[in-house]
Formats: C-alpha cells, structure tokens, sequence
C-alpha cells in the first residue's frame, strides 16, 4: 500500500515544540463536535485578553498621574490629555520601558502599538517636545450641566469656578491646592480679581441665583457670603469689583457689597424707571451702561457710578447712529462702539476723561472684531494699557485669495487717537492680542493650512510684539488640537509663561473643555 506524503507546511503545524521556545504546542488532532475552550492570555487586559492586551506601558518623561485622569475623578487634571493623542513630554534621550507579563512575545503588537502611539502623539502635537501641562473635560467643570466658567491666575495658583464650587489647581501641575465649596451652583463672577479676591454669584438654579460670596485665591478660602436683597427671582447677571466693592448687577435689580466683610452699601431697583443698567466695567473706577425706553435694550448712555453710594458722577450720551458694545477699560474709560442701522459697517473707539468727557476717538471702517460675552468688559481681540490701545484690525475683503492679507495687530494712540504702528505678522497668519506681561504684548497665532502630498501646516504659536514698534518674535507652538479654541469660543489668559484656554461655553460632554500650556524648556 502507498504510503500517502504528508506537505511541508502540515509537518510545520504538528510538530510538537519545546516549552517555553515562545509558540503555540500542538495540541493534538482535532475530533469532530470538539469544542476547545478559548485561549486566554494572562495580565491585565480583562476577560478574553486580545493580543497585547497582557502588556502595561510605562512612558518615562511623562507627567505624573496622567493615565489615572479623566471624567469622574473629583476635579483631577488629565496630564498633556488633548484628546487626539496624548502629548506627554518625552525628550528624545529619554527610554520608553514596556513591562511585559505575557513572556512568550515580548514584542508583539503592544509594542507595535506603542511605537504608533508615541508617533501619533509627536505628530498630533507639533513636535515631540510639547507645550501642553495638563487638561480638564467639561463634566469635571461643569458636573454634566450648562455653565460659563470663570478663570483666574494668581501667583503659582489658576484657579476656575466649577458647578457648585471654586477650585484653584497648581498653574504648572494641575494638581489641586484648594476648593471651596457654595451652598448652590455657580451663576457668575467677577472677570478680574481684585488683588487676590473675587466675587461668585451663585444659587439654586439659573433663575434663583440669589446669593453672592468672596473667595481669597491666595488662601483658598471664602471670606464671606451674602443674599441679594432682591425678594424676586434673581437671575444670572454680571459680578465686577471696584474700588473694594462687590457689584452685581441682574435683571431687576443692581446691589453693592463691601469686599471687605460683605457689608451690604446700596442696592438699586431696576423696575418702574426710565433708564436701567445693562452693563458694567470694572476696575479702578465703577462705569455703567444705560438703556432707556426708546432705546429698546441697546446702550446708548454711560454713568460713572460712585461704588460706595451708587450715586451717578458723570454722564456720557454715545453719538447718533452708534450703540455701545464694549467697556473696555474704565481707568481710562474707553467704549467700543458699533454702528447701528444702516451705519452698521463701521466701528468707533472712544477715550473718555475722569469727568466723562471725551478725549479722543479712533474710527475702524468695517465691523469690529471685538468678541465680548457674559458682559461688555470680556472681550477678546483687544488689550488697553495706560496710554495705548492694540487692537485686531479690519481688513478689505478682496475677491482673490492670494492678494488676502490677514488682519495685524494695531496700535493706537489714547491720547490722540494717531496710529502707530501694525504688526507684520509672523507667516502672513492671524494674530490675536491677549494681553500684557513684562512689557510686551502677547499675541496667539492659528495654525496654517498644510500643503501638497499631506504636508501639515505650521501649529498654533504665541507671538510676542515690541510695543514701541511692533516687531514680532515667536515663543513657543501650542498643539493643534488647540487651534479652533485659539481662534473663538474661548477664555485666553496669559500670566508668568503660561498660556490658558477656557471653553466660554462648557456643556459638560467636551473631552477637554480647559488647557494650560507652559514653555517647551520648562
């Protein structure tokens, strides 16, 4: 009888190998209707252990307690977590360890994956050495609901106003320092803190936000906390601090506290009176916007208020065919105005003197860029010093795109109004001013649109400008993910050589609703 031969491969298949050579052993022929339990690897990865899913990783160079972060867990920062790839800080000399508790492959696909992820990341931050120190989500901030949150640096301490408490985390780690907890949810506050201390309005829900508290930043504390006089339902409204008093001021009624101690000073019924207050700035000097009955909501007058007494000062009427849309400053008093009506395209800036007499006005053709929310003194795209104003100009619109020149950064003149320089800015890119530090203008700039064959385009930067000529120089990139957050819809802050984005509207669902940035050789 013909001995049938048996194929090379099946002799590879059936032969029995030794323990422990790293491959699978024969485990015999199979018998008809056999079931075979399924084979499940050891380690951490759960029920039915897929490939590689045995293998822990460990990133050196990385930030402490970055894979224990995420929703639910009490406020604690995820480390470089921008949701897209995590930038952890990984220097190029640094070893990337991988524990291994399935011996048999050490380097099967966990480490594939691996590799893969640290490409990723590096690509998806712009560099391998990233900017980004630590996240928050929006259910960490918000608690799963609607809130505009409040940020605010102080020293070594950022702090935030969260669903139904204040947090201050360190500025460098994310870990937190202190929080201070309200007896209801968190309406508003101030927007700039007075030395170390601000102002929160909170209560039990949006339409009952009737009580008001101090809260030092430097000790974590809350100084005090009071009612709204108000006996109606208080709704949201705006909290500024001026002159060591607390104004808040709400739909039906406006009411000064002491900073203090919280000793209530005047309180000023909004109902059955020609002109009521519709806006507030804050600072060195209390400045009120009016509306009056034929100006069905719009602002058209300006008081300087007295904190102490409530009194009015000085009055400003705004000139026809002009609305108010920003208080920028109140020390000096500098109004953004739009126009209004058929002279909508257009834009006017005036400076007012301590007795509200005007100094100066700058006129802008075309709308103005100015994006203010939650109060006519948050507004973003501009900054107001002592004696100049820098502000993102406007530019024609042109019908080919290689003759568009992105909007510069201008700067003017408070005293006369007289142009002085606008920024050559860095790619021929936007650039955003965001504010002062040690003497010079800090700008952000977007990301630029990538080329041919899939090339990425430069990340997002912060620019410094010179404020005496308006030369530019670049800092450090941001990560990409952050773009469309540089650009709208945030916070930004800049202090000591860290740059924060908030989320200005945060629903509770965002995977990163904050980021904090520091310098790439921190």
């Amino acid at each position: 009888m013909r001995r049938r031969s048996t194929p090379p491969g099946a002799v590879r298949r059936l032969r029995r190998r030794l323990p422990g050579d790293g491959t699978r052993p024969h485990r015999g022929p199979r018998v008809h209707g056999e079931r075979r339990p399924r084979r499940r690897r050891t380690g951490e990865g759960g029920r039915g252990g897929r490939a590689g899913a045995g293998r822990a990783v460990a990133v050196s160079g990385g930030v402490p307690g970055a894979a224990a972060a995420g929703r639910g867990d009490g406020g604690r920062p995820r480390a470089g977590d921008d949701r897209g790839g995590q930038c952890l800080r990984v220097p190029s000399d640094d070893v990337v360890p991988v524990r291994v508790t399935d011996q048999r492959r050490p380097w099967g696909w966990a480490a594939l994956a691996v590799v893969l992820a640290l490409l990723l990341t590096v690509r998806a931050c712009g560099g391998g050495n990233s900017t980004l120190r630590w996240t928050l989500d929006g259910r960490t901030i918000s608690g799963g609901d609607f809130l505009r949150p409040t940020m605010w640096a102080t020293g070594p301490t950022l702090a935030i106003t969260r669903a139904r408490e204040v947090t201050g985390y360190d500025a460098a780690t994310g870990e937190v320092r202190w929080s201070v907890p309200l007896s209801g949810r968190v309406c508003a506050a101030s927007a700039r803190p007075a030395g170390d201390r601000v102002a929160v309005q909170f209560g039990q829900a949006r339409h009952r936000c009737d009580r008001v508290a101090a809260v030092d930043l430097k000790s974590g504390r809350k100084l005090w906390e009071q009612p709204m006089p108000s006996a109606e339902r208080v709704r949201e409204g705006q909290v500024v601090i001026s002159e060591d008093v607390v104004v808040v001021d709400e739909v039906h009624a406006t009411a000064a506290f002491r900073l203090d101690d919280g000793r209530p000073l005047w309180d000023r019924n909004s109902r059955d009176v020609d002109c009521v207050i519709q806006e507030l700035a804050s600072g060195p000097a209390l400045v009120a916007g009016l509306s009056c009955d034929a100006d069905k909501g719009k602002v058209r007058r300006v008081e300087g208020i007295d904190p102490d007494s409530g009194r009015a000062q000085w009055s400003y009427d705004v000139p026809p065919g002009y609305v108010v849309k920003a208080m920028v400053s109140s020390r000096p008093v500098v109004l953004g105005l739009d126009g209004d009506g058929s002279g909508g395209d257009r834009s006017r800036y005036v400076v007012l003197g301590p007795s509200g007499d005007q100094i100066t006005s700058i006129d802008i053709a075309g709308k103005s860029s100015l994006q203010c929310y939650r109060g006519p003194d948050r507004c973003n795209n501009i900054v107001v010093t002592g004696d100049s104003l820098y502000i993102r100009a406007n530019v024609r619109p042109v019908k080919d795109d290689k003759e568009r020149i992105f909007a510069p950064i201008a700067s003017f003149d408070l005293a006369t109004g007289r142009a002085r320089w606008s920024t050559e800015n860095p790619g021929g890119n936007h650039l955003f001013p965001i504010g002062m530090d040690g003497g010079r203008l800090i700008a952000a700039q977007p990301k630029t649109a990538g080329g041919a064959r899939g090339q990425q385009g430069e990340p997002p930067k912060l620019v410094a400008v010179d404020p005496a000529t308006g030369e530019t120089s670049i800092l450090w990139s941001l990560t990409r993910k952050a773009d469309f957050r540089v650009r709208s819809g945030a916070d930004r802050l800049y202090a000591q050589d860290r740059f924060f984005l908030l989320k200005q509207l945060v629903t509770g669902k965002e995977g990163t609703a904050f980021r904090a940035f520091g310098r790439p050789d921190e």
